[in-house]
């Protein structure tokens, strides 16, 4: 009866029968709503590896509701960066952990690391607190 070209919507709302809504809407996008948390486990020699969670649930894995990952980026050096500018793209991590190698010429520099969520849409996030650790040689 849905498909039914004979019947109409007023008679398919009448018989409690779903109505397809003709009108397209658009979904507005919008950056989420919080900042990610990162964590640097520096335990082994010359790499990094980095967890991030959501502000709103550190105690959750699960990133926020349509989030597609996470994007982190990193500063090597004394200076701790004022923006993302100063930073070189690492990558987009969909789940955490995301483990960074590092040369030997790098032991004992700080590196510096900004995170931040991506919609699945491309919308950016709010940027993280810097985590700062030092790169163990």
């Amino acid at each position: 009866m849905q498909a039914s070209p004979h019947v109409t919507d007023d008679e398919r709302r009448a018989l409690g029968i779903t109505v397809k809504d003709e009108t397209r809407t658009m979904m507005t996008a919008k950056a989420a709503p919080t900042s990610s948390i990162g964590m640097v486990d520096t335990s082994e020699r010359l790499r990094h590896t980095i967890r991030f969670y959501d502000e709103a649930t550190p105690n959750k894995r699960a990133k926020p509701e349509g989030v597609m990952g996470c994007e982190i980026w990193v500063k090597i050096g004394d200076l701790i960066p004022t923006d993302g500018l100063q930073c070189q793209f690492l990558g987009l991590d969909t789940a955490s952990p995301y483990v960074v190698e590092y040369e030997g010429k790098n032991a004992g520099l700080k590196s510096h690391y900004m995170l931040r969520w991506i919609t699945t849409r491309g919308d950016k996030g709010h940027w993280s607190e810097i985590v700062s650790p030092t790169i163990s040689g």
